[in-house]
């Protein structure tokens, strides 16, 4: 695997586990549901797995692209 997909994987994997986490907590707390039923459910894994793909693509690819930037940067000075 070359250095791009180690740091896109490194960056948008985060985002991909906190932000169906976060979603489904305040989706949770207006519901009568339980914690296993929100978080144990297609619409939760639905979400985790579409957020991974976009952490993954798109957020760490424009990380990947601003990382290589600076490193540009920094070998000019």
């Amino acid at each position: 695997m070359n250095e791009r997909w180690k740091y896109q994987i490194k960056t948008g994997v985060p985002f991909g586990i906190i932000m169906p986490i976060i979603m489904t907590l305040f989706d949770w707390y207006g519901t009568s549901a339980t914690f296993l039923e929100a978080f144990i459910s297609v619409k939760f894994l639905t979400k985790f797995v579409i957020f991974m793909t976009v952490g993954i693509f798109l957020i760490g690819y424009s990380n990947w692209r601003e990382h290589n930037k600076n490193q540009e940067y920094n070998k000019q000075k």
